[in-house]
């Protein structure tokens, strides 16, 4: 046998080896990938929503107060309608909802969570204090100031003292947050820490007659996901105004 000959032969022969052992291992029969498995607490990482809106998401209506009249949610939509025109930082809920990935980093001290886009600006979570600033003392803003505890393997996060009049104030399932407006995440990793589950219960005696509660469930992205700038927003951006009009946002 000439080397030419068999140099083509033990080619095929590879190939042939190759389609079967890939063929086997969508068969199930081939070595199963390396599970990764995560500590209760360890909810650092990179997350994200499933980009479905039907998927990773339940959210229920909410049970408003008879005061809150279609007149009074006009209002808040138009708020809405001028933040996101402007490209003004949308604040919380919105923030929490965005289908982009998110970066969340927690220490003793403090959890951070970062996002890729642009009006969604860092949000700050203290574990170091067990009060919030007093009233008098702190610039009110789109995120409030929110304190956290761990409660066994359940992060509880504290958030009030929001700005009634910046950011996207509309809650999911209905409402819109004010001045008064409490919010408490609870978020607690599910599937061996694959799955963070965020469970968000909203109070406020000017909207809700129940507290409003739903749940969102982030997929943990994979361990060699590296980060990305954020996206832009340009409000001085003619086609994005015209198209935006169009939309009816």
């Amino acid at each position: 046998m000439s080397k030419s000959i068999a140099v083509v032969l033990a080619t095929v022969c590879a190939v042939t080896l190759a389609h079967v052992s890939f063929s086997a291992q969508g068969r199930g029969a081939g070595p199963a990938a390396p599970v990764v498995t995560y500590g209760a607490r360890e909810i650092s990482g990179y997350w994200m929503l499933p980009p479905d809106a039907r998927d990773g998401r339940l959210v229920p209506n909410a049970v408003l107060l008879p005061s809150v009249t279609p007149q009074t949610l006009a209002e808040a939509a138009a708020k809405d309608r001028d933040t996101v025109r402007y490209c003004q930082q949308i604040g919380l809920p919105a923030a929490m909802a965005l289908g982009s990935p998110y970066n969340i980093r927690v220490s003793p001290q403090l959890m951070v969570i970062l996002s890729e886009y642009a009006p969604a600006q860092n949000r700050n979570i203290f574990l170091n204090r067990t009060e919030h600033i007093p009233d008098e003392a702190y610039d009110r803003g789109v995120y409030g100031d929110s304190i956290a505890r761990w409660e066994g393997n359940v992060l509880v996060v504290d958030t009030t003292m929001f700005n009634h009049e910046r950011g996207i104030l509309s809650i999911p399932g209905g409402g819109f947050r004010t001045a008064d407006s409490k919010l408490v995440e609870r978020f607690q990793l599910l599937k061996n820490g694959l799955v963070l589950q965020v469970v968000s219960t909203w109070t406020d005696p000017n909207v809700f007659r129940t507290p409003h509660t739903y749940e969102y469930r982030f997929n943990r992205m994979p361990p060699g996901y590296d980060g990305r700038l954020g996206a832009g927003c340009d409000p001085y951006d003619a086609d994005r105004v015209a198209f935006l009009a169009r939309i009816g946002a």
